[in-house]
């Protein structure tokens, strides 16, 4: 008898199969003779009837019709019935601590409820949105144990309960399914018979030996899930190599197995990978919703609003704002910096660029909201320039703007800090053309 069941304290269906394992190994031991049948197990008077002899095939001499090809196709035939119902008044709660993003969420939570879930999605959008929690979100949804799964048709859309072995597994980052690929050596799997393969702790991509060991992971059965979920972050760390493999399993993917591709630069990652994935959009956050979610957490209005219009639509610096004051009050003094940089001569801003990268390599945290500074202070610069009407002014703020965007490009693709600095630096200077940024 093969069978499985949903855990009792979750609620939903009982499946049960009743196979033929029962009938046709002791049918091929009584037409093979009786020396090899296996001895009988008995525990005590057997109360089921005696059988009736068996004749080749496994079936009953002096069976009818019914009795044997048409009963062993019923008994075959999948059983679905109802346990229990979940008990009434429980309230759903998110696995990941989210702000935002209630329509991705709620189009997350449907393809999860579908029969076969999509085997690869791209979340697309800069660093801080939450993609990596939307990620994590969606893998709960799968294998959330509240949630029924049905076999004619998609179920209710619901988020995961949140309180379910899964959900707490993986809001902890500890479920044995739900891995995450990341620059690094883990996963790492050398091919067989490769000798003097180094580890590589410190890599900063995604190497094939790493997408190896993934392939060999997906081709078994999940341990303990539904659905294995393989979390590939950053995707534009994929190296060269390791983008074709990772292409193969794409094409034919393995049952029961989901990728979730995350990207702060999907023109980075080939052509061929994303046609592969259903996109998904991560945008900013709007602020008077970012606002209520600090408020929520114990912060004054005041300070709520000001970390929210600071943050620019990003949770995560939001947060990280919250938990740093030291960031936020320092955006006075990188304001008044950056003025007074825009209008220096270019030997200043390459020695500000030099002071930049060393700092990037002790608290990265720290210059992403230098960063900040710098696109708020443009930005501020673009809007007056645009209600005085000055083109010139409005084209300078523009290109510094792209500037900017392109320093944390550089950065995410693993150019040197300084060159990064450099670059974003002479090109915010005051004779910054259209044309630097081509």
């Amino acid at each position: 008898m093969l069978r499985w069941r949903a855990p009792a304290r979750a609620g939903g269906w009982e499946w049960a199969w009743a196979s033929a394992r029962r009938r046709a190994p002791w049918a091929r031991a009584r037409a093979c003779g009786p020396a090899a049948a296996p001895p009988a197990r008995r525990r005590g008077p057997s109360t089921r009837p005696p059988r009736a002899p068996q004749g080749r095939g496994g079936t009953s001499a002096g069976a009818s019709t019914l009795d044997s090809p048409s009963r062993r196709r019923a008994s075959t035939a999948a059983v679905l019935r109802p346990r229990w119902s979940a008990a009434p008044g429980r309230y759903h709660r998110s696995v990941s601590d989210l702000i935002g993003h209630g329509a991705i969420r709620r189009e997350l939570w449907t393809l999860a409820a579908r029969p076969e879930p999509p085997h690869a999605l791209l979340f697309a959008g800069p660093e801080g949105l939450g993609r990596t929690r939307l990620a994590r979100e969606y893998a709960a949804a799968l294998n959330c144990e509240a949630r029924t799964p049905s076999l004619f048709g998609p179920s209710e859309p619901s988020p995961p309960c949140g309180s379910c072995r899964p959900c707490r597994l993986i809001a902890a980052g500890a479920h044995p399914d739900v891995l995450v690929l990341e620059p690094g050596d883990a996963l790492c799997r050398p091919r067989s018979g490769e000798s003097g393969h180094e580890r590589h702790p410190t890599s900063r991509d995604i190497r094939i030996c790493q997408v190896r060991g993934v392939i060999d992971l997906v081709s078994r059965y999940p341990l303990e899930a539904r659905y294995r979920v393989i979390i590939v972050e950053p995707a534009e760390r994929l190296g060269r190599e390791a983008q074709p493999a990772l292409l193969k399993t794409l094409e034919e993917p393995p049952a029961h197995t989901c990728f979730v591709l995350v990207t702060a630069a999907p023109e980075a990652v080939s052509e061929t990978i994303r046609s592969r994935c259903r996109r998904i959009d991560v945008r900013p956050v709007p602020a008077a919703e970012l606002q209520a979610a600090l408020e929520a957490r114990g912060l004054a209005p005041e300070q709520a609003a000001a970390i929210a219009e600071a943050a620019r639509g990003r949770p995560a610096v939001a947060l990280a704002y919250a938990e740093r004051p030291d960031l936020l009050e320092d955006r006075a003094r990188l304001a008044e910096r950056c003025r007074s940089l825009a209008e220096a001569p270019d030997g200043a801003r390459l020695a500000y660029a030099a002071e930049l990268a060393e700092r990037y390599r002790r608290d990265r945290q720290l210059v992403e909201a230098e960063l900040d500074a710098w696109e708020a202070y443009w930005e501020g610069a673009l809007r007056t320039a645009a209600q005085a009407g000055d083109r010139s002014a409005v084209r300078r703020a523009i290109d510094a703007l792209r500037a900017v965007a392109r320093a944390r490009a550089d950065l995410l693709a693993n150019v040197q800090p300084r060159l990064a600095f450099d670059l974003m630096l002479l090109r915010c200077g005051r004779r910054t053309l259209a044309s630097n940024d081509a």
